[in-house]
């Protein structure tokens, strides 16, 4: 289906529910097409190439609500589903909180976000088969210890189109892109704690368009690189240090703070950010803002899932908590507005700041910087923070050597609160936007 054709079934399945007995109806309608060529060693692993269609109907009678769904959109089925919700509907406990959105919350934004690429459809499957096998060939020239472990290139469009029963009816597609490469090198150093293991490590490049993923050689040289750097490592010894954080150790520290923003963490008081919002959480380097209006990021969309106008919402400013991340239910029991935030996050990024990365780094006499966390350990209900890590330790303002198998500890209040210096190098590859950050002090456990 077409959008517009997309957008007449929702609303013709609105006025069904409604016609059926529902009092309130939302219905949104998906279509995916989705393709990914994963090779190794030079002969394809796996090729997914689909096509999906799906419809949500969620309806509610005497603010009683239920939520049917299904992949078969034929008229007989759409009917039996609408059906079987209104049944389900009657049975659920009442919700005083369940409402559709306020009217004036409604609609979607104007600005041209260039999320869709037209000639996403066009791309042979032989090249996006080829793009893999190349980033792979181009690795293993760069240097012959890398053993492959993946290369993949994969695509996606995806239309949505929503309705409700307050008459709003919208749609919008997205596309996006990616090429990755994971490679791996056997650790036989001189001198080292990991000879006859194995180091590993990856880059992937990500765009709405093909033509805006980085070049083959760039995704090569960088997974390459970072894969040989990692050599030798060793156990840092237990100590407190300043810790830097790379921009994908940063976004796992952001993911954790969206989980904690988020309206459905507060209201269930399952985040240390309950009560404390207008409060200083953060130091005044903290400037967190969650932007679905951005042109060409992966988060970008002109409305919510519950049809609500998308914008721009201050989390953090200058370290002050300023907003949850709420949709309009969750804002219902607070007792707050709506931020346009049902189905999640959109564009999450800790804004940039003055400090060079390499200026970063060169600050620290001794300390660590930080490139991968592992494993749980990240509570956002408590606050409290320990997770495994990897890097390399910084002796005189430079790397020194990789250090691995440890862990790093703290708090994220006293994280937020630590942030001294923040990059200008914020990484745009996800819905989470991170920049290098260096942290005072955290503990960490090694030998």
């Amino acid at each position: 289906m077409t959008a517009d054709e997309m957008k007449r079934f929702a609303e013709r399945t609105v006025r069904r529910a409604l016609d059926s007995g529902a009092e309130t109806a939302e219905v949104t309608v998906f279509e995916r097409l989705e393709f990914t060529a994963e090779v190794r060693k030079g002969a394809i692993e796996k090729l997914i190439e689909s096509v999906a269609s799906a419809i949500d109907i969620e309806l509610s009678v005497d603010r009683r609500k239920a939520l049917v769904s299904s992949s078969d959109l034929s008229e007989e089925s759409v009917s039996a589903l609408i059906a079987d919700g209104v049944e389900l509907a009657k049975v659920m406990d009442q919700d005083e909180f369940f409402a559709l959105p306020e009217a004036h919350e409604l609609g979607a934004a104007r600005d041209d976000l260039a999320i869709f690429d037209p000639d996403a459809r066009a791309i042979p499957a032989e090249k996006k088969i080829a793009l893999a096998l190349d980033l792979e060939r181009i690795a293993l020239r760069m240097d012959s210890r890398i053993i492959p472990d993946g290369s993949s290139f994969s695509n996606g469009s995806r239309t949505i189109a929503f309705a409700n029963s307050m008459g709003f009816c919208e749609a919008y597609r997205r596309t996006s892109h990616m090429l990755a490469l994971s490679c791996a090198v056997e650790d036989k150093p001189e001198n080292g704690e990991n000879i006859g293991k194995r180091q590993s490590s990856h880059w992937y490049s990500t765009a709405i368009c093909a033509r805006d993923l980085e070049p083959l050689e760039n995704i090569a040289a960088k997974a390459v690189s970072r894969t040989l750097r990692k050599i030798g490592a060793r156990k840092p010894k237990t100590c407190e240090a300043p810790v830097v954080f790379d921009p994908e150790a940063t976004r796992d520290l952001l993911d954790s703070i969206a989980n904690a923003v988020s309206g459905g963490s507060i209201y269930r008081k399952s985040s240390f950010l309950v009560d404390r919002a207008g409060a200083q959480v953060g130091s005044p380097l903290v400037n967190i803002v969650d932007d679905a209006l951005l042109p060409q990021k992966l988060g970008s969309r002109p409305f919510d899932s519950e049809g609500v106008r998308s914008r721009r919402n201050v989390v953090f400013e200058r370290g002050i908590l300023r907003s949850f991340l709420l949709s309009s239910y969750q804002a219902r029991k607070l007792g707050l507005r709506t931020t346009g935030n049902a189905g999640g996050i959109s564009n999450l990024c800790l804004e940039p700041g003055s400090s060079d990365p390499l200026e970063i780094i060169a600050g620290v006499r001794q300390g660590l910087y930080l490139t991968a966390l592992f494993g749980p350990g990240a509570n956002w209900m408590t606050g409290d923070f320990s997770q495994g890590a990897q890097g390399f330790w910084i002796e005189n303002g430079e790397l020194a050597y990789p250090v691995d198998e440890f862990t790093i500890a703290g708090s994220f209040p006293s994280m937020l609160a630590g942030m001294v210096m923040v990059g200008g190098d914020v990484d745009w590859r996800s819905q989470i936007a991170a920049p290098t950050i260096k942290i005072e002090r955290m503990t960490l456990s090694g030998t």
